[in-house]
């Protein structure tokens, strides 16, 4: 790991991983037994670029490539507001459970789709429900390989479905089998809690803390001049759309608080700046 100037100007990281009610990552769930059979997507999306604009505030939206084909109308439009069009993969396969090739397909399908659609170059990925790992940190060198210039797949936690928990928490170059990529990874934020890291700034770290944790945290990182990595899902703010049927823990996991997101999002983005990764980058290699 290389370390780089902060290059800090005060401004937060803003992203959504743009996808369907039904995309999640458990055995049982099959996004194809729902895809095109209605959601409240259009109505979400709209809320969250009229929060960035209520806001002033750039965000990267990392959008899957099935996503874009049901809905190129939303992906323009975001691309109109000024924001970054992101990769989130195709179909919110984990990452570790395809193989090299597979992986690479996967992006390089996901990004042709996005530029066509945005007609405008996708700089970034992130990987469904952060499958980047130990085990498959080498993919990396893909993203490098097919043109892209960060990655913001790694989350430096643990959980039973991802997580380096050792990874760095800061911006930086990651180091892949002794050679420092080009690429930036852009790890998702994390603080301490009894001197283990926990996440905080998005999807289920976000509905289960309240704000003045948050917010702590957010002020804790400006401090040591790094960027708060903020995250959620359109469905985070909509406890009325439709809901998997899932055991009780994953159905906590992945609903807890929803009712209460919208607010509490809108909040923060009142109290703190917000940029784009793209953005927050252009400070890094300017410095």
């Amino acid at each position: 790991m290389s370390t780089a100037p902060s290059g800090f100007d005060g401004c937060n990281i803003l992203t959504f991983d743009v996808e369907e009610w039904f995309h999640a990552n458990y055995d049982q769930i099959n996004p194809d037994d729902y895809r095109g059979k209605g959601s409240k997507f259009r109505e979400h999306m709209d809320v969250l670029l009229q929060m960035c604009v209520d806001a002033g505030c750039q965000a990267t939206f990392f959008v899957l490539g099935s996503v874009g084909e049901d809905y190129p109308d939303v992906v323009r439009a975001v691309a109109r507001a000024g924001h970054e069009i992101s990769s989130h993969g195709y179909g919110h396969q984990l990452a570790y459970r395809q193989t090299l090739a597979e992986f690479r397909q996967d992006v390089k399908r996901s990004v042709g789709i996005l530029e066509d659609i945005s007609g405008k170059r996708v700089q970034g990925y992130r990987a469904p429900s952060w499958s980047i790992m130990k085990s498959n940190l080498h993919y990396l060198e893909v993203l490098e390989e097919v043109g892209l210039q960060y990655d913001a797949s790694i989350f430096p936690v643990k959980t039973f479905l991802y997580g380096i928990p050792d990874a760095p928490t800061e911006i930086h170059h990651p180091r892949i089998n002794g050679r420092e990529l080009k690429l930036w990874e852009i790890p998702t934020s994390v603080t301490k809690i009894l001197g283990k890291n926990m996440g905080y700034s998005g999807g289920f770290y976000f509905r289960l803390f309240p704000r003045f944790f948050i917010e702590r945290a957010i002020r804790a990182a400006n401090k040591k001049g790094e960027s708060a990595v903020v995250y959620l899902h359109p469905r985070e703010i909509d406890s009325s759309e439709r809901h998997l049927d899932l055991p009780l823990k994953e159905s906590f996991i992945h609903y807890y608080n929803v009712g209460a997101n919208r607010a509490k999002l809108a909040d923060i983005l009142r109290h703190y700046r917000f940029t784009s990764i793209a953005r927050r980058l252009q400070n890094f290699t300017a410095v």
